[in-house]
């Protein structure tokens, strides 16, 4: 079973170049491959961008501080903002790897937008806290009005479907008090 060091670890193993742009995208990657069939003990909660791990930030932080990942700057040329990039120092210490369904939906998810991704994310906790499709929808664009957005909910629907989560299940990975929002 993944605990959080590992499950970052793996899941920027599995990434193109072996690092992610984002503490949201890693974040959302993280949730997506403990829902597509990773076995971990992180747990996650919804927060301000969708399902959140304090394990998975946790294990960000003590990663880069020990040097297993980078952490590097970067910047949105249209905005001039900063983000962090995640990268994988040496692969060769990744000692436990996703399964290879996990790792080809973390693939297939990788051409969304980290937008797209937190609202397919928020979606599918919705739905793992037990509302049907409709009403997770409805709940998601209660939370994040100026985010759900119909193109993103489109974009969102099209990635739950490709990576096989668009119905109930696998909620015993998610965590936390049941939202105001249900």
């Amino acid at each position: 079973m993944m605990d959080g060091e590992t499950l970052v670890l793996a899941v920027l193993s599995a990434m193109p170049h072996h690092k992610v742009p984002g503490k949201k995208r890693l974040q959302k990657l993280s949730f997506f491959a403990v829902q597509t069939g990773a076995v971990s003990s992180v747990r996650f909660f919804l927060h301000d961008f969708g399902p959140f791990s304090a394990e998975v930030a946790s294990a960000t932080d003590f990663l880069s501080f020990i040097g297993a990942i980078a952490e590097e700057e970067a910047q949105f040329v249209r905005t001039k903002r900063y983000y962090k990039v995640y990268r994988l120092t040496d692969p060769t210490i990744v000692q436990e790897f996703l399964p290879a369904q996990v790792a080809g939906a973390l693939d297939a998810l990788n051409e969304y937008s980290t937008i797209e991704l937190e609202i397919a994310s928020t979606i599918r906790y919705f739905i793992t806290a037990g509302l049907s499709l409709d009403k997770a929808i409805e709940a998601t664009k209660e939370l994040k009005p100026s985010k759900s957005q119909p193109k993103i909910i489109q974009r969102a629907e099209e990635a739950l479907l490709k990576v096989g989560l668009y119905e109930r299940g696998r909620a015993n990975q998610v965590s936390g008090s049941r939202s105001h929002w249900l």
